[in-house]
């Protein structure tokens, strides 16, 4: 893939929708193994070009969070970011649906919404369309 392809290639939304489950688009280097999302041209561990594109799981376990009381006028405060392990290896900072404290250790699954950013529309196509929501099965080990 030439570098304009692959620039072009990461421009992509970065999910997909698969029946009704949202997966979040990373990337896997061929060479070592490592796992990157968002995905990027080369990979910081070994420098291989050319990583492939993979979906994430629908659903990963809140690892840490952090409440943001202070923003930039778009968001709304307080709102919460949690850092989501995914089976994959990876983790993702994203922000929580809802105003409910998350709890570390916590099943959660990604979904689709206008998240803390202050907006009056249906959910914005990429990266700020994307949050956490709390599943049905488990509870996490306490709060911080």
């Amino acid at each position: 893939m030439t570098s304009m392809e692959a620039a072009t290639a990461m421009m992509k939304r970065p999910y997909e929708v698969e029946g009704g489950l949202v997966r979040l688009r990373a990337g896997r280097c061929p060479e070592c193994g490592a796992v990157y999302c968002p995905a990027r041209l080369v990979c910081d561990g070994c420098g291989h070009r050319g990583l492939e594109e993979i979906l994430l799981a629908p659903r990963g376990t809140i690892y840490t969070f952090t409440t943001v009381h202070q923003s930039t006028p778009e968001f709304r405060t307080p709102y919460h970011l949690c850092y989501v392990d995914f089976d994959e290896q990876v983790r993702v900072m994203l922000p929580a649906a809802g105003d409910e404290r998350p709890r570390i250790g916590e099943a959660v699954e990604i979904v689709l919404g206008t998240g803390p950013r202050l907006v009056d529309a249906e959910p914005e196509e990429g990266p700020h369309a994307l949050m956490v929501a709390w599943t049905a099965t488990g509870k996490g080990e306490g709060d911080v």
